[in-house]
């Protein structure tokens, strides 16, 4: 076989002593006339050779490198649009955050469910007092209340002119402040020094306001007396007397 210089193009003659050594491919199985297509082919190839275009990969590294940077920062890039200007990827500025959905006007509001009834933090609490906030330690701290009625204690619980309620880690989301007068559904917690701490956060503090008791808490917050009502909306409120006759029902 001829040796060509590097930039010399084969000849017609060449061309045909090339074709005379190439492999035949009609041994393998093809479909008819597909071993003189790739003869053809092989040949305008030598003939006619053409560098190939590689994929133009470079412009695709910008999209991919700014769809990585919004995947490391926990968003999605968006992709818009643009007609005749092509897509553009917009990413958030860094540090933003997605705002939260901003509550609907006359929409419900999210509630704890530790208790729904009045009813039934009498049947937990051991002790069911109305009284006057004399001393508060603060936001979350501890409370004393001046008791002015009780309207149930648990047998063997010492009476006491004064309590303290103590602080628990999920209390005092509505701090009590000095002269507000309350109602407080307690967990006995040294009854002997008079402590006793709130049943479940906010739940069963109550504002009283002549003789109204509104409970203190929009989340932490019963929505009936006996049973639970789904349309009550922010905090519960009732008569002092109803809370006095589900004390006295209890004994």
């Amino acid at each position: 076989m001829k040796a060509y210089p590097p930039h010399d193009r084969p000849t017609a003659a060449d061309l045909a002593d090339l074709a005379e050594l190439l492999p035949d491919p009609g041994h393998r199985d093809l479909p008819p006339g597909r071993h003189e297509w790739h003869r053809t082919r092989l040949l305008h190839a030598i003939r006619d050779p053409r560098p190939v275009a590689a994929p133009r990969r470079t412009l695709l590294r910008p999209v991919l490198a700014l769809a990585a940077a919004a995947a490391l920062a926990g968003t999605a890039a968006v992709m818009i649009n643009a007609g005749d200007r092509g897509s553009v990827v917009t990413l958030p500025t860094p540090g933003a955050t997605t705002p939260a959905a901003e509550p609907t006007g006359g929409g419900p509001v999210a509630k704890i469910r530790a208790y729904g009834t009045v009813s039934q933090l009498t049947e937990t609490a051991d002790l069911v007092v109305r009284g006057e906030v004399v001393r508060a330690e603060g936001s979350g701290g501890d409370v004393v209340v001046r008791v002015a009625e009780v309207l149930y204690r648990a047998p063997g619980l010492p009476g006491t002119a004064e309590i303290t309620v103590r602080a628990t880690p999920i209390a005092g989301m509505s701090a009590l402040a000095p002269g507000q007068h309350t109602v407080l559904y307690l967990a006995a917690a040294d009854p002997a020094a008079g402590a006793y701490t709130t049943l479940s956060g906010d739940f069963g503090i109550f504002d009283v306001s002549g003789e109204t008791a509104t409970a203190r808490s929009e989340t932490m917050t019963v929505t009936g007396l006996r049973a639970e009502d789904a349309t009550v909306r922010g905090r519960f409120a009732a008569p002092l007397a109803e809370l006095r006759a589900l004390a006295r029902a209890r004994g």
